[in-house]
């Protein structure tokens, strides 16, 4: 009997220990699966770690490389800023010169311009000048024209100046053959005007004067010279006479 119950208390307690080994199998097992669950979380949750992470760094990369183009950007664009600071400052310096030029233009034609104001005014103060010693002359003409009329509308009629162009004809008129001795003939005698009388007398004085050196011509002719050369003088002067044709 006892060893009927040790029997069976050696079943229960293996039976126990079975039913201990298998609690602690499955205990084993499901903490194996609880570790291996939560290493698998882990390794779910590092890989979204490294996931985000990988995001991040693309991200960054995306940023980065944004920042290299908005650096390169602001490179050519300080370039840029560069570049026509220096075409202004060069800009600068050609209008600075060209205002410089303009401004010593400017000062170069105000000068040309006084000179030429000043030539022209001088000019204008001799033209005026001439201007007045011409009216003064002219005037003082005008004056003494008007006192000889004066003097010659205060004459009687007979003794009034002659014109010259009077003259020049009563001398034309002297000159003509054997009409004009007539015509000076009768004006210095009746001649109203006492002074065309006494240039008509004048003239008269010399057809007188020639006709004296004429008959003193003939009477050497006539008496002195011989006959012969007389006779050849004569002739010659027949020759002369008869070459005259009065038409």
């Amino acid at each position: 009997m006892a060893d009927d119950l040790d029997k069976k208390n050696d079943s229960k307690i293996s039976e126990k220990t079975e039913k201990e080994e298998k609690v602690t199998k499955e205990e084993v097992a499901e903490k194996s699966e609880k570790k291996s669950v939560k290493t698998e979380d882990k390794a779910a949750k590092s890989e979204d770690k490294s996931a985000k992470a990988e995001e991040k760094a693309s991200k960054a990369e995306e940023k980065a490389a944004k920042a290299e183009e908005k650096a390169k950007d602001a490179a050519e664009v300080a370039a840029t800023a560069a570049t026509t600071a220096a075409v202004t400052a060069t800009a600068t310096k050609e209008a600075e010169a060209a205002a410089k030029a303009a401004k010593k233009a400017e000062e170069q034609a105000a000068k040309e311009a006084a000179k030429q104001q000043a030539a022209a005014d001088k000019e204008a103060e001799k033209a005026r000048i001439a201007k007045e010693k011409a009216d003064a002359k002219a005037e003082k003409k005008r004056q003494k024209r008007e006192a000889q009329q004066a003097l010659i509308d205060a004459c009687p009629p007979q003794y009034r100046p002659v014109s010259t162009s009077k003259y020049f004809w009563l001398s034309f008129l002297s000159v003509i053959p054997c009409l004009g001795f007539v015509i000076t003939l009768i004006l210095s005698i009746i001649g109203r005007n006492r002074n065309v009388k006494n240039f008509e007398r004048a003239i008269l004085a010399y057809y007188l004067i020639g006709l004296i050196l004429c008959l003193i011509a003939i009477l050497v002719v006539g008496v002195a010279l011989p006959a012969e050369l007389r006779a050849k003088v004569l002739l010659s002067l027949e020759e002369i006479i008869g070459s005259i044709h009065f038409s």
